[in-house]
């Protein structure tokens, strides 16, 4: 795939925003235009999602990093890796979010997150 092809920083933010305008208006002063940290507050959303039991919410949530994953340029890789997967894994494994996990994300999400912390099988 051509690099200008690739989802960068602002094209993420966008479709995030687009997408799930309720996870860009948890973005504080801080986060914002901070890749890292705007990474982060998603997985917290997701995180959430599963702890309300929004079954629903979680599967689109991870739906959405799983269709970015492939496009994603370097610094979107990155940060999904260590501030969502990464984070995600080594996070708080609680039944609910065991649970959520198993059910709802897609296999290569799922797959990324039990390598990292068996925990989550």
């Amino acid at each position: 795939m051509a690099e200008r092809h690739k989802c960068d920083r602002d094209a993420f933010i966008k479709l995030l925003g687009e997408r799930f305008p309720e996870v860009v208006a948890t973005f504080t002063d801080v986060d914002e235009g901070l890749l890292h940290l705007e990474v982060a507050a998603f997985r917290i959303c997701v995180e959430r999602a599963m702890d309300e039991g929004r079954l629903w919410d979680t599967e689109r949530y991870l739906r959405f990093v799983d269709e970015i994953l492939p496009l994603a340029d370097e610094a979107l890789d990155n940060a999904i890796g260590v501030s969502f997967i990464e984070d995600f894994a080594l996070g708080e494994c609680t039944a609910a979010r065991r649970s959520a996990l198993k059910e709802r994300a897609p296999q290569r999400i799922r797959d990324q997150i039990v390598a990292i912390h068996s925990q989550w099988r």
